[in-house]
């Protein structure tokens, strides 16, 4: 039956030739089920011992609900990614419960624990796990990541080219005539920290432009403080950059806050690029430049993905979706500032 010994949702929907959602309205609402179906998946229950199961797929409320885990609850970030995931989730007759914080914090055996207590069907994970954690949560329920993913698993993935985005990002900075780059990234953890530095390392040094040490700042999580102090730092120096790019939007919000305590005017005396297109970008003045990644799309799809997981498929496949840059105030052409 695939995970454990035990009959799951997954299970009966599968051998009943349905979707899990039906399974749970047969189970709690058969009026609304056609007599035809109703037997069928009452004949799949019956022979798969589904009654001898308290857990597996279905809530307190008798609706499928999915667990989608964030790093981190006060980041922007995630809210667009969540919003995506519960309108996928609704769509298919299910709930979802945000879980916060690492799953291998404090013990991943409680975690995995915790999702067959709650009744989870399955998972969307957006912080990163090494390739024992995504085995032993995939051993409990169907998984996929979003965002952050682990290439080394065969866990499916919907996320972004990082790479290829931050590479964008630094070169219009260089088009708009910056040469001295600096930039701000995250802890080392996260792989759009070190994709997005690869991107701006391979892009400075195809022009052949030398970035010291200090001007690549790794700030230990998506906070405005530390990077705001970071930054600040940097700006101090009699040798400062023309132009940052920043791995977030608190970040590069974070960025035009120490240019102006430095009495630095951005985009004449510094130029800023950030990432992800949140809120932020457009209430901080001036506004963010940034590169847009369809979160709101990105968690559709890693529910639409997960679905097809817990409901059998083999065919579920990763997805890598576009991503845009946003032109706005922080950024201009040094032409036009003369």
């Amino acid at each position: 039956m695939g995970r454990g010994d035990k009959a799951t949702v997954a299970d009966v929907a599968r051998a009943a030739g349905v979707s899990p959602a039906t399974v749970s309205r047969v189970l709690h609402h058969p009026e609304l089920v056609n007599g035809e179906t109703l037997e069928r998946v009452r004949r799949s229950i019956s022979d798969l011992d589904y009654s001898s199961v308290s857990f597996d797929g279905i809530g307190a409320s008798g609706t499928p609900l999915v667990v989608i885990s964030i790093p981190w609850l006060d980041n922007p970030f995630y809210g667009e990614i969540v919003r995506g995931a519960r309108v996928a989730a609704q769509i298919h007759g299910a709930q979802i419960l945000i879980s916060w914080g690492n799953p291998e914090d404090p013990s991943l055996d409680d975690f995995c624990q915790m999702l067959r207590s709650c009744g989870a069907q399955g998972i969307i994970t957006c912080g990163p796990l090494s390739l024992e954690a995504l085995g032993q949560i995939d051993d409990t329920v169907p998984v996929v990541q979003c965002c952050e993913f682990n290439d080394r698993s065969s866990v499916p993935y919907v996320s972004i080219d990082d790479f290829s985005a931050a590479r964008t990002a630094t070169e219009h900075l260089l088009s708009c005539g910056c040469r001295r780059l600096a930039f701000v990234g995250g802890p080392d953890v996260y792989k759009y920290t070190r994709e997005r530095r690869r991107g701006f390392l391979s892009m400075v040094g195809e022009q052949m432009i030398e970035v010291p040490d200090r001007w690549v700042l790794q700030i230990p999580n998506n906070s405005f403080g530390l990077a705001y102090s970071a930054v600040c730092h940097m700006l101090e120096s009699e040798e400062r950059p023309d132009g940052v790019f920043a791995c977030s939007d608190t970040f590069a919000s974070a960025v035009i806050r120490s240019a102006r305590k430095s009495s630095l005017e951005v985009p004449g005396d510094l130029m800023v690029v950030g990432f992800d297109n949140t809120d932020t970008a457009v209430m901080t003045t001036p506004t963010i430049t940034t590169i847009n990644q369809p979160r709101y799309n990105m968690g559709f799809s890693a529910c639409n993905l997960l679905f097809e997981r817990i409901e059998g498929s083999s065919e579920a496949t990763s997805m890598t979706l576009e991503t845009e840059l946003i032109v706005r105030e922080s950024t201009t052409s040094k032409k036009e500032l003369s």
